[in-house]
């Protein structure tokens, strides 16, 4: 080590061109790959999916092949839905279940509730709308 002033330098070492290409190649691969883990983290929670493996045997297309006419249209849950039609009722179903329907808390994550909750308050307006 060489003293400079007040601080101790460390010797300077020569490093190639190959060499700082190859490190900022991994460097940009690393960052690449970390930016693919975010969007794979974004992409993580996907409703559809969830509503298709764990609510589509009761709740298929919407309806409800166990109560006849409790299903997931926003006219249905305004009759039937405790609370009525609106994002806190529709969320505390899921968490908790009611009846036949079970308790998702504890089973999903609560980042994959939040976004059921939101996607059933706008599918029954939409896809589900005119579910019977």
């Amino acid at each position: 080590m060489a003293f400079s002033g007040n601080t101790l330098a460390a010797p300077v070492r020569s490093v190639s061109v190959n060499s700082q290409v190859g490190r900022r190649a991994a460097m940009g691969g690393a960052a690449a790959g970390m930016g693919l883990a975010a969007t794979r983290m974004a992409k993580a929670v996907n409703p559809t999916s969830i509503f298709e493996t764990n609510c589509g045997a009761c709740h298929q297309g919407g309806g409800n092949n166990i109560i006849t006419g409790h299903t997931l249209s926003k006219t249905a849950m305004e009759q039937y839905l405790d609370g009525g039609w609106n994002k806190e009722s529709i969320e505390y179903q899921i968490r908790n279940g009611k009846g036949p329907m079970p308790a998702w808390e504890g089973v999903l994550s609560d980042e994959e509730i939040k976004a059921m909750t939101e996607w059933v308050y706008e599918q029954s307006t939409t896809t589900f709308k005119d579910v019977n």
